[in-house]
């Protein structure tokens, strides 16, 4: 199963900002350079975010984006709700009228329970943890000097 684009590009963007200054707006091109996302495809992210309150944005010379609540308050399954995305791993879990099967599968009942349990675990896990996890991992990487 593969995350969706757009909740990588949301995560990696509220981990972006959750590590900026909070009382500054961070421009997009900011954004997109330092997390290899495409600009135009950010913006409708960034939209998407700001649509749900997980962002501030803010248009003009001094405008970008800001976190619109506490990154340790946002879980990764608000993301995928702002995105408005699903994490089904197939197709008939999200819409059981496409499968002719669907009525007596039981597999579909087995992914739909694999959804569930990836949203719960999302739900627990916030843009604080992965702030923190990050930081301490770029901490542990051996800076090399030469002589």
């Amino acid at each position: 199963m593969l995350v969706p684009m757009k909740v990588d590009y949301g995560v990696r963007t509220l981990v972006y900002l959750a590590q900026q200054d909070e009382n500054r707006f961070t421009p997009t091109s900011d954004i997109a350079g330092n997390q290899h996302i495409p600009e135009p495809y950010l913006l409708r992210i960034c939209s998407e975010l700001h649509k749900s309150g997980l962002i501030e944005s803010r248009r003009g010379p001094q405008g970008g984006h800001k976190l619109g609540r506490d990154p340790e308050t946002i879980s990764v399954s608000d993301v995928v709700d702002s995105v408005d995305y699903s994490l089904a791993p197939v197709d008939c879990v999200e819409e059981p009228e496409c499968c002719r099967l669907s009525g007596a599968c039981s597999q579909r009942e087995l992914w739909s329970d694999v959804e569930v349990m990836l949203l719960e675990h999302l739900s627990k896990v916030t843009i604080g943890e992965l702030v923190s996890q990050q930081r301490s991992m770029v901490a542990a990487i051996p800076v090399h000097t030469n002589f």
